[in-house]
């Protein structure tokens, strides 16, 4: 399913899946089936579409044992950048070259119980977008969640560094840097981050709640 390189990949915070982000305009979630001792990976184009297999290494080099894939598409249009779990195992942040960053809902019922309410939103099946911004005009290189889920972060190709607060209504902070494009970047606390890309050496970033707004 995936004829593009894997850009990125990331394991969930309780270890039963993993998310792949690819040249392809999808995004792979692969998660244990125990009753068919199967890799099974979800697949959502606003639906399900139909699994493909491939092969897989190690424990899954053995006879009758499968990588099933689905994918999150729509509606990304680019290459996958980055990607990031939140805290609730559930929901995924992803960047991508069509300067978006968005999250999606990445709930698999064969290996979790149904998700509280988050302030993302309440109704989360597999593929649903749950946040959507257009804030950059750049590729989305890395995307961060904070500790408490309620904030996702990302950095982009027009070295601007944004962020969502999901507190306020999903609002958009936007700090337009003096450096060269950001690559990655942490949540250290709750109001604060840390980026680093092409100038070689970490920005400290703050975000103010009350004004909504970030500063170097």
């Amino acid at each position: 399913r995936i004829n593009r390189a894997a850009r990125c990949v990331r394991w969930a915070p309780n270890e039963n899946k993993f998310a792949v982000g690819s040249g392809s305009r999808v995004i792979s979630i692969c998660y244990f089936e125990q009753e068919n001792d199967w890799w099974v990976s979800g697949l959502s184009q606003s639906g399900l579409g139909r699994p493909g297999t491939v092969g897989a290494p190690d424990e899954m080099e053995q006879p009758g044992t499968l990588w099933v894939c689905k994918h999150i598409k729509k509606p990304i249009r680019s290459t996958v950048l980055s990607l990031d779990w939140h805290p609730n195992n559930v929901l995924l942040a992803a960047g991508s070259c069509d300067f978006k960053c968005r999250i999606f809902s990445a709930y698999i019922k064969e290996v979790e119980e149904r998700p509280a309410p988050t302030p993302w939103g309440s109704k989360m099946p597999f593929g649903e977008l749950m946040f959507e911004s257009s804030s950059s005009c750049g590729w989305v290189h890395g995307v961060c969640f904070s500790a408490s889920g309620s904030r996702v972060a990302w950095v982009s190709h027009d070295s601007t560094v944004c962020l969502a607060d999901a507190d306020k209504k999903m609002a958009v902070a936007t700090l337009a840097s003096e450096t060269l494009p950001l690559l990655a970047l942490t949540f250290i606390t709750e109001n604060s981050l840390v980026a680093a890309g092409h100038d070689c050496f970490p920005v400290l970033f703050t975000y103010d709640g009350a004004a909504g707004k970030l500063s170097f």
